[in-house]
C-alpha cells in the first residue's frame, strides 16, 4: 500500500513541477505522525515551530503530506500553515487529502497546536539526489 501511494504522489509531484518522476527518489525520514494535545517530551515533538524541511532534514527536495483524519471532526487546531510575507496560507487537513510542496526556504511553514482530538498524517518526501534515496518500507 505504501509503495502504491508513494508512486502516485511521486507522479503527481513530477507532473506539477514539470520534472520526470524517475528523477525523484524516496528519502528519509518517511513517517507516520499522530499529534494530539499532550505536552511535548522532546524538542522534536514541538511541531508547531516554523521550519524549513530542507534545513531540518537535509535530503528533502519535495515534501508531501497525506492526511488521515479530518480537521474539526477528528481534531481541533492542527492546520498546516505556510508562512508567507504577504499573508499566511492555511491547509485544513481532510482524510485522503494530499498536499505537497518544494522543501526549501520558499516554503517556511508550521502546524498549529492541536487543541483536542488526534491528527494523523503520513509524510512522504523525495530527493533529487540518488545518494540520499531509500527503498520503500517492507514488512519483515
Amino acid at each position: 500500500l505504501h509503495r502504491d501511494v508513494r508512486q502516485r504522489i511521486q507522479q503527481r509531484i513530477a507532473q506539477a513541477f514539470g520534472i520526470s518522476s524517475s528523477l525523484l527518489y524516496l528519502t528519509k525520514p518517511t513517517f507516520f505522525s499522530r499529534i494530539n494535545n499532550t505536552e511535548a517530551k522532546t524538542t522534536h515533538d514541538e511541531y508547531w515551530h516554523p521550519h524549513i524541511d530542507k534545513v531540518t532534514y537535509g535530503s528533502f527536495d519535495y515534501t508531501s503530506l497525506l492526511y488521515l483524519s479530518d480537521y474539526s471532526e477528528d481534531f481541533g487546531g492542527g492546520r498546516f500553515v505556510f508562512m508567507d510575507t504577504d499573508s499566511n496560507k492555511t491547509v485544513e487537513p481532510q482524510a485522503g487529502r494530499v498536499s505537497f510542496f518544494t522543501s526549501g526556504s520558499e516554503n517556511l511553514h508550521r502546524v498549529e497546536k492541536v487543541r483536542w482530538g488526534t491528527r494523523y498524517a503520513i509524510t512522504i518526501s523525495f530527493t533529487c539526489n540518488p545518494d540520499h534515496s531509500i527503498g520503500d518500507p517492507v514488512l519483515t
